[in-house]
């Protein structure tokens, strides 16, 4: 019963990460297209369905984590257009994301983040 309990907040833990994430790639996608950057469909159908998957709750972190990780490689080489220093700031809120550093109340508090901070209500506690 106690390791159930510890995995349970493990996999918490780990959405909740992963929907820092999502808010970080949420937010490249709308400032690369208001860069004029052409965005595949798919692309913004996954950051759609990754959300669902996210605030539902219903999928593994893995799952999660794949559909992430794919959204992130698909973004990566057209935001490196836009040259180095562009891409260093989302890499640095995407590590931030996934260490752990970067909460959901912060996001708010990120210029770069502000287009989806009504989007991540999911993030929140509704307990």
């Amino acid at each position: 019963m106690h390791d159930e309990k510890e995995e349970e907040k493990v996999t918490l833990e780990l959405l909740k990460k992963y929907g820092v994430k999502w808010a970080v790639l949420a937010a490249m996608v709308i400032n690369l297209k208001k860069k004029g950057a052409n965005i595949p469909f798919d692309t913004s159908n996954e950051i759609e369905v990754s959300h669902v998957k996210i605030s539902s709750g219903c999928f593994s972190p893995c799952d999660v984590n794949c559909d992430l990780s794919k959204i992130e490689g698909n973004l990566v080489p057209i935001g490196v257009n836009y040259g180095e220093e562009y891409m260093n700031q989302w890499f640095d809120l995407l590590g931030k994301a996934m260490s752990g550093e970067l909460e959901p109340s912060q996001i708010s508090e990120i210029p770069l983040l502000k287009p989806i901070e009504s989007r991540c209500g999911f993030l929140d506690c509704t307990c």
